[in-house]
């Protein structure tokens, strides 16, 4: 059983064998750490490099992996490609282009999101066949996590990339699941001392380019303990990466004050060299100061440097009380109004207090109304997760401004779960979580994390200037488990056939719509736009059979698979059936 976390910052593996005692392993992963040095470490950053002319003929390969390629990036940030997952579930680009690094000037060949994903994964599994030559990676059961907030198109491309990395068929797991996870198996019967059928779990998972909030929580069901997976956040572009960009332009700040001018290569190059700096300044018994170096502008590895400090003040002012200031639990993020034309790049969120997206998401209905605060959730305990996370200032801040909520809403202090495990614990937990789905540990009940609706075009005479109304209609509901399938109860629709059709979809992070009550296979939400958030549309030229007329009468079905894939089938009387695909593809129609 193969555990695999394509991380945004750093990729993992882990494993046990199925015929053993349940023991989970991490696995070391080869890789280049200087022009000629190559070391085993426990993690593969999430870098691809692309070296000079001059390296190639040095004997270097065309594409190097790992933490080569990130040292290397911080030289020429415009030679690496850098949080690849991130950009599968960008709304606004073609994620099969070939067009990271996004910024490069020279490069000839580039690499897709997808690509780039596989390339990391197939890294991956060229290392375990290397390491285990009697144990082909094709043979065993691998498990690859996604963001709990992946749409369904994003994690299509994540078996999409897996399958060009030459992987079996895989089955996905939310990263926060996959945290909690490691920590009951770490914790073996123990963990049933620390929390009781009553009690929420909070799951905070602050990588290095993204941040996850689920919630799950402890229930009995005939006489048992059992987990389940209550609600996830929406998915946030904000992580590690955007607290190394503010310590940047703190420094760029400071350097422009002293008369020197960066350029864009000079501030990318900025952006990784503040990481270990912020890594030491919130650590454990951090130093007063720390001396950051800027490389001037030149092809050699070796060049001049600009050096400015960086104090320890500086840090927690700009770090910790701007990105997890003490808010309000009616506080919500700020929304800025776009700007028409925007340069290419992830679309990151707009307001980086993370204080204010976790407030939205334990609301529940992401309201500001007071009125709402009875729907508030404040959670028992609270585990954390992720590399950003393993600042213990940051961890600090987050339980005080937890603790803050409780004593506003009369409730108890949060409980840390102790013993996490911030770099390994979502590699690790999806090798438990495969154990789980074989009976041999706790499993945690969740299925779909979202509650996904499909638009319906009302019939209506045209009127002018008026859009024809649209309805959604819920065709998953959130929890949908794994192996099953539903379909609307007394419901047809017209389905266009022989012509290219738009599908629009949405979805809804919560099991709950805003009054309250909880939308089930068949539900009809007229305000879709204040409800549910639109997803990627699907455009299709469904088959069309001789007799056909423009429209065929259908019934919908949808479908969790067992390895997490959502489908959605449009059934005909006669028997026939077409299936709508999340991935962006044309959809396949079947018989």
């Amino acid at each position: 059983m193969i555990g695999i976390d394509l991380g945004t910052t750093n990729c993992t593996m882990a494993a046990s064998l199925l015929t053993g005692d349940g023991a989970v392993q991490t696995e070391l992963v080869s890789q280049l750490t200087g022009l000629d040095i190559t070391q085993e470490l426990a993690a593969l950053p999430s870098f691809i490099y692309f070296p000079l002319a001059e390296e190639l003929s040095s004997g270097l390969p065309e594409r190097c992996l790992g933490l080569f390629a990130r040292e290397r990036g911080a030289e020429l940030p415009n030679r690496v490609v850098a949080s690849a997952k991130s950009w599968l579930c960008h709304p606004g680009i073609d994620r099969r282009e070939k067009l990271l690094p996004i910024d490069a000037e020279d490069l000839s060949a580039k690499l897709s999101p997808v690509e780039a994903c596989a390339a990391l994964l197939a890294k991956l599994r060229e290392e375990w066949d290397a390491r285990h030559p009697d144990h082909r990676f094709q043979q065993q059961q691998v498990l690859v996590t996604v963001p709990a907030s992946f749409d369904p198109s994003a994690r299509q491309l994540v078996q999409e990339a897996a399958e060009q990395a030459g992987y079996p068929d895989i089955v996905l797991l939310e990263e926060p699941q996959a945290a909690f996870y490691a920590w009951l198996h770490r914790h073996n019967e123990q963990w049933r001392k620390q929390l009781k059928v009553g009690d929420t779990v909070l799951v905070v998972d602050i990588g290095g380019g993204t941040t996850d909030f689920s919630l799950i929580s402890v229930e009995e069901e005939a006489g048992q303990v059992t987990l389940h997976r209550q609600a996830v956040g929406a998915h946030l572009l904000l992580g590690g990466d955007n607290l190394d960009l503010t310590l940047a332009h703190l420094v760029k700040g400071k350097l422009e004050e002293q008369g020197h001018e960066l350029d864009t290569w000079q501030m990318q190059s900025l952006v990784h060299s503040c990481r270990s700096a912020k890594e030491t300044l919130l650590g454990d018994n951090p130093p007063d100061v720390v001396d950051i170096l800027v490389r001037k502008r030149g092809r050699a590895l070796v060049g001049g440097t600009l050096t400015t400090p960086l104090t320890r003040d500086d840090v927690y002012r700009v770090l910790v009380d701007g990105f997890f200031p003490i808010v309000a639990p009616t506080e919500r993020s700020r929304c800025e109004r776009r700007l028409g034309i925007q340069q290419v790049g992830l679309p990151y969120a707009q307001d980086p207090r993370v204080s204010c997206q976790l407030a939205k998401f334990l609301s529940m209905t992401g309201e500001s109304d007071s009125q709402e605060m009875d729907r508030f959730v404040v959670p028992t305990a609270v585990l954390f997760n992720g590399g950003t996370l393993k600042a213990a200032a940051l961890r600090q801040r987050l339980v005080q401004l937890l603790n803050h909520w409780a004593e506003q809403l009369g409730k108890a202090p949060v409980q840390v779960l102790d013993g996490a495990d911030y770099d390994h614990a979502v590699s690790y937990g999806a090798v438990v979580y495969g154990l789980a789905r074989s009976g041999n540990a706790i499993r945690i009940r969740g299925g779909t994390s979202r509650s996904y609706y499909i638009g319906v075009e009302e019939a209506m005479p045209a009127v002018p200037g008026i859009a024809t109304p649209l309805r959604s209609v819920c065709v998953v509901p959130f929890g949908m488990e794994e192996g099953t399938e539903q379909t609307l109860p007394q419901q047809s629709f017209a389905l266009v056939l022989g012509e290219l059709a738009t599908f629009r979809f949405f979805s809804r992070s919560t099991p709950t719509l805003s009054d309250g009550s909880e939308a089930a296979i068949g539900t009809v939400v007229r305000n879709w736009k204040t409800e549910l958030t639109e997803l990627h549309p699907i455009e299709a030229n469904l088959e069309k059979g001789t007799t056909d007329g423009r429209t065929i009468r259908v019934t919908l079905r949808s479908k969790v698979t067992e390895l997490g894939v959502l489908e959605l089938w449009c059934d005909a009387a006669d028997g026939r059936s077409w299936r709508l695909e999340f991935d962006l593809r044309a959809a396949v129609p079947s018989s």
